[in-house]
């Protein structure tokens, strides 16, 4: 999710259980070409546990060289973006644009193969449209090309989010290629996960929106896996105490990383994430956007938890 699972992020769902974590959508022209702004993204110096690095292009000397330097700095792995439906990415025939070219797929996986001796992962969406055919195929060319694992997004790139996430070709893809395959797409509960894996038979499961402002749902979701079915003891939602508190952790992870004012603007766009729902968050939310220090943050939040304490 480019823009949302930085260091500070990563931090928080390694914590609550996630097993492999993702930095998103990096330009491989730009490392290519050396841009210290690219390179920059890729904030995983230290992190000290399994890390992909999604690259997007549609060259295949660019993704090889960017394949080869994400290897240099210590990734775990390195991924292809096949699914990202945005226009700046597709217009450059670039994300889910790859969807309609399957030679150039071909290309632009062997090129990574040959580059590095990490493994070298897909992500991918289920066809352009409903009137293109189904992924069958290219994940059939995938794995021919020696890539090593493959995620499926449930919908077409024409449906950005929109819609219902159709896990079928998920199971289609399984049944058909030899290497694992990780299942995505609306997993907003742990159950959701348990039910993608029962119906698609998928390795694993892939959680990412629905992780925004909830990251006890890795915890759910490994639960739910765990037992196979309903948990033994029920998992109730994180409390307004707990879920301050872990707003204020992934602030403070936020300052630590990007610095006191430019992390404190960007949590902005996770503090409207943990507090959708929560009865009276609307004036907590309208004085974070106002905040630029973490102390600020720290004070705007006690104020509301005492409010909700006196009114409870």
């Amino acid at each position: 999710m480019s823009g949302f699972s930085d260091r500070a992020w990563r931090d928080i769902a390694h914590r609550m259980g996630c097993q492999l974590l993702i930095v998103p959508m990096i330009s491989a022209e730009g490392l290519a070409r050396a841009d210290s702004k690219t390179r920059a993204l890729i904030d995983i110096e230290g992190e000290g546990r399994p890390i992909v690095v999604q690259l997007f292009g549609s060259r295949p000397e660019a993704l090889g060289d960017a394949a080869c330097q994400v290897e240099a700095m210590g990734a775990s792995a390195v991924d292809l973006n096949l699914g990202c439906p945005a226009r700046r990415v597709v217009r450059h025939e670039g994300g889910a644009a790859l969807l309609k070219d399957p030679k150039s797929v071909a290309r632009l996986v062997r090129a990574m193969r040959k580059a590095v001796g990490i493994p070298v992962t897909v992500k991918m969406r289920t066809a352009w449209d409903e009137s293109s055919p189904r992924a069958v195929e290219l994940a059939r060319i995938i794995e021919a090309e020696g890539g090593d694992a493959l995620t499926v997004h449930g919908r077409t790139a024409r449906q950005q989010f929109r819609g219902v996430a159709d896990w079928s070709p998920i199971a289609e893809i399984k049944a058909a290629i030899g290497i694992p395959v990780i299942g995505n797409g609306d997993v907003r509960a742990g159950e959701d996960a348990w039910r993608m894996q029962c119906q698609t038979g998928c390795d694993a499961v892939m959680i990412g929106r629905g992780a925004l402002g909830n990251p006890w749902l890795w915890r759910d979701a490994l639960a739910w896996l765990a037992a196979e079915g309903p948990p033994d003891k029920p998992l109730l939602p994180a409390p307004l105490s707990e879920r301050l508190d872990m707003l204020l952790e992934h602030a403070r992870l936020m300052v630590l990383y990007r610095g006191e004012t430019r992390g404190a603007v960007e949590f902005r766009k996770h503090a409207v994430h943990y507090l959708k729902g929560v009865h009276g968050a609307k004036s907590l939310k309208q004085v974070l956007v106002g905040c630029t220090t973490i102390a600020q943050i720290e004070q705007a939040v006690e104020n509301f938890r005492r409010q909700a304490v006196d009114s409870s």
